[in-house]
């Protein structure tokens, strides 16, 4: 059986994801950004994790974040006391009510999140990128400095920006079980979220990092098609910080560590180390298709 390590963040991480994950004949470990986590209104919040499992357990929203159908009637007595633009469903509440709960009882992430997707029946492993606190901050073109949160959510990626900091990821540790993950795959694919946001906290982990170079089979897939994002301000971010949003930025920006990289068909640059594929995942089949093709990849 294949052992994979899939690397994921955001939503465009999560819809691969799920199609990967129809593929029953392989070892699957997804491994999460958590540089998006954040205390808000009083709860801890892992967005990106939770979004792997609700779109691997079929209850994603309609925008591929939150719970499909959710009630919204805590946070609508919320916006009674003050103005908020964070929503929190319901159901997405009760899950995060429990995390924290259980950070308070001392059970690292990592324990939390087996947890929480044993309880949605998922077979695969689900792994935060460490239990220490990794923050993503943003420095704006006019010197502001934005938590994740208020940059994506209150001033919606508008923000042009100058720098990215990965607060406390120096002193953060990664677990040994994960290095060991890494190591054993026989494929590591890194998914076609935003470079910067989803994916760079994970790499500003120097062991993670060293780990990815040291690999001999890691497979890299873009989230740009015609120079565009595929969804989210990451072509903004990545121009913002002076990578060009297609194969020579990415290739760029994943210096030493893809061995391989997928773009949208007739978007390569004629290296025997791009493929063209459908990276435009409009249904659950498309990922999977993908995911089956970069399981046969010699």
């Amino acid at each position: 059986m294949k052992k994979v390590t899939y690397i994921s963040g955001g939503v465009g991480g999560a819809k691969f994801a799920k199609g990967l994950n129809k593929i029953k004949d392989i070892d699957l470990t997804i491994l999460v950004n958590t540089g998006d986590d954040e205390h808000i209104h009083g709860v801890f919040l892992s967005p990106d994790i939770d979004t792997v499992i609700y779109n691997l357990a079929g209850i994603e929203g309609e925008f591929g974040w939150g719970v499909k159908n959710d009630k919204f009637t805590v946070n609508n007595e919320l916006k009674k006391f003050y103005d908020m633009d964070f929503r929190i469903g319901d159901t997405d509440l009760a899950t995060n009510l429990y995390r924290s709960q259980m950070i308070n009882q001392g059970k690292t992430l990592t324990e939390i999140t087996k947890n929480i997707k044993n309880k949605f029946e998922l077979s695969c492993e689900i792994i935060p990128m460490s239990d220490d606190r990794i923050s993503t901050k943003l420095i704006t073109k006019t010197n502001k400095k934005l938590d994740f949160q208020e940059y994506f959510v209150e001033k919606k990626g508008k923000p042009r920006i100058k720098n990215i900091v990965y607060e406390g990821s120096r002193l953060a540790k990664v677990n040994e079980a994960t290095i060991s993950k890494i190591r054993s795959s026989d494929l590591v694919i890194i998914g076609p979220s935003n470079p910067l946001l989803s994916i760079g906290p994970i790499l500003s982990l120097s062991k993670l990092r060293k780990e990815l170079i040291s690999h001999k089979n890691v497979i890299i897939i873009s989230p740009f098609i015609a120079k565009d994002a595929i969804k989210g301000p990451s072509k903004k971010n990545f121009e913002d910080m002076g990578f060009s949003p297609d194969i020579g930025g990415i290739k760029k920006y994943y210096k030493n560590i893809g061995n391989k990289y997928i773009v949208h068909f007739g978007e390569s640059d004629n290296k025997m180390n791009t493929v063209e594929e459908n990276i435009l995942f409009k249904k659950i089949k498309d990922s999977e298709s993908l995911a089956r093709k970069i399981l046969n990849y010699e």
